[in-house]
């Protein structure tokens, strides 16, 4: 797999908030595990506070993207298309296609971005407070290099010692109590823990995510955190941050950008800093498409936190 580290630092994208298509709570196969592995979850089933709120929000985001998808959002202008020659190919069968031109600034593919900063894991079972700790100076707008709060700290909110790993409900709490106040945790903001399903039946989970990517990020302004299994020994697909296969309990990442219009391919994209460079891993921004991100998580716990 060609390498996908960024090698600059990425800027926040204007695109408007977007959600997933498809109703919330309707009934759907799940999708297979990636490569054929077995889900481990290996979590608690989410209190009917903590599967309301994720409701609410799964709900909010596929009303946005619906307007936006009404509005023709992800359409190119016919400024955008390259110049043909006048009269059809049938008629001019000889005819050369004129050379694209240089495209103008509104014909790059949508995209959002968050200035975030990577940063390594102290422990090697921190990428979960690593992950807060990205987020926390995110949401405080600490200067580069600089941390709001230690990865013990976190830790702590997140209970990571005490279970020796970080689930997914205690990472949102901890991840609340690290932003709440912050210039950009706004008011009516929460964490929310979301299974991620597919909620329109089409085989795939990857144009939810897409969906809650461009919601999270473009609407929120705030990161995604996400568990996937790296890069385990034999299936398919993995972080471009793990390149070597490596059995793992799991991993969280940040996802803090998102680039294209979800089409059932690989070309919608999903940009996550990584934490683990004396793991196995990378510290990093780097970027995988959306589709296998989705896979990955079917192929774990299936969960996020948003």
């Amino acid at each position: 797999m060609q390498s996908r580290r960024l090698a600059v630092p990425l800027v926040l994208g204007i695109v408007a908030a977007a959600g997933t298509i498809g109703p919330a709570v309707a009934a759907a196969p799940d999708e297979p595990a990636s490569s054929g592995a077995p889900m481990t979850a290996g979590e608690r089933a989410l209190t009917p506070a903590e599967r309301a709120l994720s409701d609410a929000k799964v709900a909010a985001a596929e009303a946005s993207l619906a307007r936006l998808r009404s509005s023709g959002f992800g359409l190119v202008s016919l400024a955008c298309v390259p110049n043909a020659p006048s009269g059809s190919e049938k008629s001019m069968p000889d005819a050369k296609v004129a050379q694209p031109q240089a495209a103008a600034a509104g014909c790059a593919p949508p995209s959002g971005f968050l200035s975030v900063e990577a940063r390594q894991q102290t422990k090697d079972h921190y990428c979960g407070p690593a992950v807060g700790q990205v987020v926390a100076n995110y949401a405080w707008v600490v200067k580069a290099g600089a941390n709001k709060f230690t990865q013990n700290a976190i830790a702590g909110w997140m209970k990571t010692d005490l279970n020796g790993q970080t689930s997914a409900p205690e990472l949102a709490t901890g991840l609340q109590k690290a932003t709440l106040g912050s210039p950009r945790h706004k008011g009516n903001f929460r964490w929310a823990v979301t299974d991620l399903r597919d909620t329109d039946g089409d085989g795939t989970t990857g144009d939810q995510l897409h969906g809650y990517l461009m919601s999270a990020i473009s609407g929120a302004r705030m990161p995604i955190a996400i568990a996937v299994k790296p890069h385990e020994p034999g299936w398919s697909d993995h972080l471009a941050s793990w390149p070597n296969p490596i059995r793992s309990g799991g991993h969280w990442i940040a996802a803090y950008g998102w680039r294209g219009v979800w089409d059932g391919t690989s070309s919608a994209r999903t940009y996550y800093a990584d934490s683990s460079e004396d793991q196995g891993g990378g510290t990093g921004k780097y970027w995988d498409p959306t589709s296998e991100i989705a896979r990955m998580i079917g192929a774990h716990t299936r969960r996020f936190v948003w």
